[in-house]
């Protein structure tokens, strides 16, 4: 028999305790307990960003999988197919209708099933890959039904007629609808999928009252099985009957929901929520680990927003550091990792400050103070090169002074063009940074850069902002977050040296927010939603991941340090609230693993 050298090349090693930072895949024996064990990934299941839709809608119907979709009606007779990656417009339905059911298995196959028109139409359309074609009608005209299956064998399920919901259950052979055995709660407006016309479930909707009702169908008959967590209506689902995903919708109370739940066959798991709350929304997905949730209704309208719901997402998490010093907020930082951070300037009770705190990994020293004592300030660098940038000096003083950090001590250098606070900087040393966005009081767009001896205007962000975070360096950048004249903010613009994109939006807005790490690959945690929360997302270039939330939430001027890659970050300090002034200090690790055991004997 071969040994565990032979076959891998290394021989297990021994410990007498577990090794402090063991990697992925690594295999040990722990000679004091007697236990082999081995290092895995942390995984979160979560949603994301996707590209936008085309066309704003809510009411339609869809169907397919997280990378071969179709949406098509609801208020618009258009439309659209989705690759993974983008969506395309094809050719419209024959009438237009809403609030219908839909089933097939991709994007180049699909059922529209009656719906509103107005009126309530027993119309069927079948896609076939290029065009629309009538087909079959429904017995029963209806809205708010429920498509499963495939575009040749479906179910057509529930719904409602003028007056009341129906249980209606009709059978679509490829070529007619048939009356099948109806469900055992009448209802409208509910949730449900299936592989095929002989395998479904159905969850959730309205007929007077609000149901959590789920019942699976085997072909002949619909059993009642465990209720959802929470109640609603105009929620959707993807999925088939044994693996089923049920989100967003509308409870009974008021207003409108994001919460996601998963079913395994046997019971219903709440898991983490859409970003964004609505009802009406369309959903693809072949299981409960892949999915789409697509537009739909929140106030103020419709919506165009596509979120993505992946399943064995390896995720970092947050762990408690040394504490600083002095508890504040509204301060700055710079750092190149969790374990080579600056933290200075800042609010403590009762006055501004020009502290100046270094970590190592372990514990803050206070270094040399900041020349001019300020708040709301940015920081740009390293422990040993970098920049404190404007701020305020004094209520309502607001400065463009600049100083520079040489390891040892501050510099005063050139001012920056436009005074500013509440802003963001990004760069990797204190000859090379970029500021962007902030308030003079008012918010603005305007954004500079340092080339080590003075500031030069450049291109505006497309949103003037105040209180959002940045990442990167002074030729490549994001920003992201804050707060305009209006609402808080998820918009995320990336800079290119010339000019700045709009990009995915962060899964939550808010301001007062962290950053750390590079334009294509970036942290943004913690913030005011409001609540104070401890959110943190993970962007990957092209979108944001909801992935470990901070111990202690947390927000206003959070001195932060953090590689390129995001494999490590420090955050620092902030507050609570208005009165809340934090010393804790957590680091992120990005690839963090659990050891499991392989055996106790």
């Amino acid at each position: 028999m071969s040994t565990y050298k032979e076959i891998r090349g290394l021989k297990v090693r021994d410990y007498t305790t577990n090794p402090d930072n063991p990697i992925e895949g690594q295999l040990w024996y722990n000679t004091t307990d007697n236990v082999a064990r081995y290092q895995i990934p942390n995984l979160v299941a979560s949603w994301r960003t996707g590209n936008i839709m085309n066309t704003t809608r809510g009411q339609g119907a869809s169907n397919g999988t997280q990378t071969s979709a179709i949406i098509y009606g609801g208020d618009t007779v258009n439309t659209e197919t989705y690759d993974g990656t983008s969506f395309t417009e094809v050719n419209n339905l024959n009438t237009q209708r809403r609030i219908m059911g839909g089933a097939g298995a991709d994007n180049t196959t699909a059922l529209c099933i009656s719906g509103n028109a107005p009126p309530v139409t027993t119309a069927v359309e079948q896609w076939d890959g290029s065009s629309w074609t009538e087909v079959g009608d429904v017995n029963t005209a209806r809205y708010g039904l429920i498509g499963a299956g495939t575009y040749t064998a479906a179910l057509g399920v529930a719904g409602g007629v003028p007056g009341s919901a129906i249980a209606n259950n009709e059978i679509w052979n490829g070529s007619s609808w048939t009356e099948g055995t109806d469900i055992n709660t009448a209802r409208t407006y509910l949730s449900g999928s299936g592989a095929t016309s002989t395998s479904a479930i159905i969850a959730g909707g309205d007929n007077t009252t609000v149901y959590a009702n789920t019942e699976t169908w085997n072909g002949s008959s619909w059993t009642e099985v465990a209720d959802l967590n929470n109640t609603r209506k105009q929620l959707a689902g993807a999925g088939t009957q044994t693996s089923f995903l049920a989100f967003a919708g509308n409870p009974p109370a008021s207003g409108y929901t994001g919460k996601t739940e998963s079913w395994n066959g046997s019971t219903w798991t709440e898991v983490n929520d859409l970003a964004s709350a609505r009802a009406f929304l369309n959903s693809a997905g072949a299981d409960n680990t892949s999915a789409l949730a697509m537009g739909g209704y929140a106030p103020p309208g419709n919506q165009n927003l596509v979120e993505e719901w992946t399943a064995n997402v390896p995720v970092g998490a947050w762990a408690t550091g040394g504490s600083l010093n002095t508890a504040r907020i509204q301060m700055a930082g710079c750092g190149e990792s969790s374990t080579a951070g600056l933290a200075f300037g800042g609010e403590v009770p009762g006055s501004f400050s020009a502290l100046n705190e270094s970590y190592n990994g372990t514990s803050f020293t206070e270094v040399g103070d900041l020349n001019a004592a300020k708040e709301n300030l940015a920081g740009a660098g390293s422990q040993t090169s970098g920049l404190a940038v404007g701020g305020k000096t004094s209520i309502p003083t607001t400065v463009g002074q600049t100083e520079s950090w040489n390891g040892s001590a501050w510099t005063e250098v050139a001012d920056l063009n436009t005074v500013r606070s509440t802003f963001a900087c990004t760069g990797e040393n204190n000859t090379a940074a970029l500021a962007f966005g902030g308030s003079p009081p008012d918010t603005i767009a305007n954004a500079e850069k340092w080339n080590g001896s003075s500031w030069t205007e450049v291109g505006d962000l497309n949103s003037g902002r105040q209180a959002l975070a940045g990442a990167g360096t002074y030729t490549a950048a994001l920003g992201f977050g804050g707060q305009g004249s209006g609402p808080r903010l998820a918009n995320t613009e990336s800079w290119n040296d010339s000019s700045w994109t709009e990009v995915n939006d962060l899964n939550t807005a808010r301001n007062g927010l962290g950053g750390a790490g590079i334009y294509t690959s970036a942290l943004a945690f913690a913030g005011d939603t409001p609540p104070v929360t401890g959110k943190t997302e993970d962007w990957n270039g092209v979108s944001w991941q909801e992935t470990s939330d901070m111990s202690t939430a947390r927000l206003g001027g959070i001195a932060t340090a953090g590689d390129v890659n995001i494999t490590d970050a420090l955050a620092a300090g902030g507050g609570t609230g208005p009165s809340g002034y934090l010393s804790a200090t957590e680091e992120w690790s990005g690839s963090s693993n659990t050891d499991k055991t392989i055996s106790t004997d």
